[in-house]
């Protein structure tokens, strides 16, 4: 993989970001173009919305029998035993991650944005700003959105929320709360595409990081903190 930055030429007018079908396609068809096109404020509101759309989709379509499995499997894994209070709990659980999937996006790209900004335009010395940093991650969570609906069928499958399209395939030995099948189970193939993704954005909307060194950044802190969820 190149480590080139973009670095538009600085003569040729800003390219519109172009409209929200375009965007769309692009996200998966064609990010380099996509992020080519951001100018200093590119949209980021209304893709945001269809993913939390997308997303919330899927969830209302897991029934709450799925939810109670995923608890059952939880509290073995503790050693324990479920007890009738607990199992009353599936069916909030489920209006919990309906209300989370429409909720926490618009945090969680905040806070990432965030991230990304201080990382590498404050300590790397990019151009890109928050703004632009936003719209990034916005675009980019479209895959992510898609991806859950890639994944349903595994989950409903399996009846466990956790199951989905990953590097877990690669060890069916481990046991499910094991470190190993934890991390692995982490790296989903929709996951990895959408950092790699967010990294393509980062490169080229800061014009000084190269595209190798933001994927290594990116996934390297990606499995930083898998690491360290799969430890507990």
């Amino acid at each position: 993989m190149t480590d080139t930055a973009y670095a538009p030429a600085a003569q040729e007018p800003q390219a519109a970001p172009g409209s929200f079908v375009r965007r769309v396609a692009d996200t998966f068809l064609s990010p380099i173009a996509l992020f080519g096109r951001f100018g200093a404020r590119p949209p980021w509101v209304d893709v945001t919305v269809l993913s939390v759309v997308i997303m919330a989709g899927a969830i209302a379509m897991v029934p709450e029998s799925v939810y109670l499995e995923t608890m059952r499997e939880a509290v073995r894994q503790q050693g324990q035993q479920m007890t009738p209070a607990m199992e009353g709990m599936a069916g909030m659980q489920r209006v919990f991650a309906l209300g989370a999937t429409v909720v926490m996006p618009w945090i969680a790209l905040v806070i990432s944005a965030g991230l990304l900004t201080l990382i590498f335009s404050v300590l790397m010395g990019g151009k890109a700003t928050f703004r632009q940093h936003v719209s990034v991650m916005a675009h980019a969570g479209l895959i992510g959105a898609v991806g859950l609906w890639a994944r349903l069928p595994v989950i409903l499958q399996k009846r466990d929320m956790q199951a989905g399209i990953s590097l877990a395939a690669l060890a069916p030995s481990a046991e499910p709360g094991s470190f190993t099948y934890k991390f692995l189970n982490a790296w989903d193939v929709f996951t990895i595409w959408q950092y790699v993704v967010i990294a393509f954005g980062v490169a080229i909307v800061g014009r000084r990081t190269g595209v190798g060194t933001a994927v290594a950044v990116i996934l390297g802190l990606y499995a930083l903190v898998m690491a360290g969820i799969a430890s507990f």
